[in-house]
């Protein structure tokens, strides 16, 4: 069993003092943070705990109102000078069993600035593998959002014309999708672009936003007496369930290329 209690503490370095108190005549920001507790779904996992409503109900649900291995949240929002520190002390608690180390819990972050009126602009994302071993830590996670233009077109009209956009209005790039923004666990380009394409994300240019700290106790349960994926059965299956998904998606290409190749005699036929 996993035992992950903690809290997200804040953030610090966000936002620039000439950005809004000069250009925009600000007056402070208001950060506020959505973040996910990330776990595999590879059938080793089962959440016993989470968060729940006051109906006893689990408050982390996909679409469908079901429950769902993530654990997520939204902090509140704390107003601060730009590049102050931001104080949220939101509460994290999530009980896990596992039976094996794969599909380790990581945590996402999505920090966004708000201003005095209200608007909300994208301050950066962040993510963090949690630590597998036993122990209280204090953990910091770095910002980032995608550069307003590439190095090659930084000083041309476009690129120019990005950074002007971001300065006095606020208008940052972004990936495509932000984190459950309809209230439920759902799937999005930024998550999957943030936790898992590192083949894409060498290819992205970014720039450091801040950083957001997290304290974070981890405990443990039986893993020195039993030791994780000591399990032979439930190994044997999950392994014999990801062959057989592979047979299939292999016989599928198959049958799409045989359907290709007799239809294309068909078409130059027809053109003819």
């Amino acid at each position: 069993e996993v035992h992950l209690i903690g809290e997200v503490e804040g953030a610090h370095g966000v936002g620039s003092g000439f950005t809004s108190n000069i250009l925009r005549v600000g007056g402070g920001q208001g950060l506020w943070c959505k973040w996910e507790i990330q776990v595999e779904d590879n059938g080793r996992w089962n959440k016993i705990e989470g968060a729940k409503g006051l109906d006893a109900k689990p408050l982390c649900v996909d679409k469908d109102d079901k429950p769902v291995l993530n654990e997520y949240g939204t902090t509140q929002v704390c107003f601060c000078k730009p590049g102050g520190e931001a104080v949220w002390q939101h509460p994290i608690d999530v009980h896990y069993a596992t039976t094996a180390l794969r599909g380790w819990p990581r945590m996402i972050f999505e920090v966004w600035s708000q201003n005095k009126d209200g608007r909300n602009e994208f301050a950066g994302y962040g993510v963090h593998h949690l630590p597998n071993a036993s122990g209280v830590y204090d953990l910091e996670v770095p910002l980032w959002r995608p550069a307003s233009s590439s190095q090659k077109e930084r000083w041309t009209s476009a690129g120019i014309f990005s950074a002007i956009k971001g300065v006095f209005l606020g208008i940052w790039p972004r990936l495509d999708g932000d984190i459950n923004r309809n209230g439920y666990c759902e799937p999005s380009a930024a998550k999957a672009l943030v936790t898992n394409a590192k083949e894409e994300r060498q290819n992205l240019e970014t720039v450091w936003t801040g950083t957001v700290t997290l304290k974070l106790t981890v405990m443990t349960r039986a893993f020195t007496k039993l030791g994780p994926g000591t399990n032979p059965g439930l190994e044997k299956e999950y392994e014999m369930k990801k062959r057989e998904e592979e047979r299939v998606q292999k016989e599928r290409e198959k049958d799409n290329l045989e359907r290709t190749a007799r239809s294309r005699p068909r078409a130059e036929a027809e053109i003819r």
